[in-house]
């Protein structure tokens, strides 16, 4: 269950996927939340606070999911096979709408970019820190990056099996790192 909070966030993310970010306003927020305008300040004082925080979700939420995979996983390129599987899990994720929007949200407010570049620069160097072959790891992150591109203009449908399928035949080569 979500909390309050939690679910503001989520509900600005699903306005800017269904209705472009200009259509985020706190009192629009607050119409689609079902509470008054007081009841979104309370939790942000401002949109930008907001779109900050919205960020901070969803990076929480994916890296939490890196986390769960890295946990479980041995053989090479661990982080590298964790990202992927955080990936393709929003593959299925009803609410798979909230790390795209969040990305474009991001960029309308100045702290929220300079979170990602830094989050950005933490897995670069966790993609360099896994042994094996630099040029294997860039492959599938672009694959990835390929995965959040359909994702965020809703064409994941029409090839989900077969995204699943190559990332997790990457996983396989990689573990096994005869990749």
């Amino acid at each position: 269950m979500l909390s309050k909070k939690e679910e503001l966030l989520t509900n600005a993310a699903k306005i800017i996927n269904e209705e472009g970010i200009q259509k985020l306003t706190m009192q629009y927020l607050a119409e689609k939340s079902g509470i008054t305008k007081g009841g979104v300040l309370y939790h942000f004082d401002s949109k930008e606070i907001l779109l900050l925080n919205m960020n901070k979700m969803v990076i929480e939420q994916f890296e939490g999911k890196i986390n769960k995979y890295k946990s479980k996983l041995s053989g090479a390129y661990q982080f590298t096979r964790a990202y992927a599987l955080a990936t393709i899990d929003y593959l299925d994720d009803t609410e798979n709408v909230l790390l795209p929007s969040v990305f474009i949200s991001s960029l309308e407010d100045g702290k929220s970019i300079e979170l990602w570049e830094s989050v950005s620069e933490h897995w670069i160097k966790l993609f360099n820190q896994d042994k094996g072959n630099p040029d294997k790891i860039l492959e599938l992150r672009l694959i990835c990056d390929g995965i959040w591109f359909s994702i965020m203009y809703s064409y994941v449908d029409i090839f989900k099996e077969r995204m699943e399928k190559i990332v997790l035949h990457y996983c396989d080569l990689m573990e096994r790192d005869v990749i």
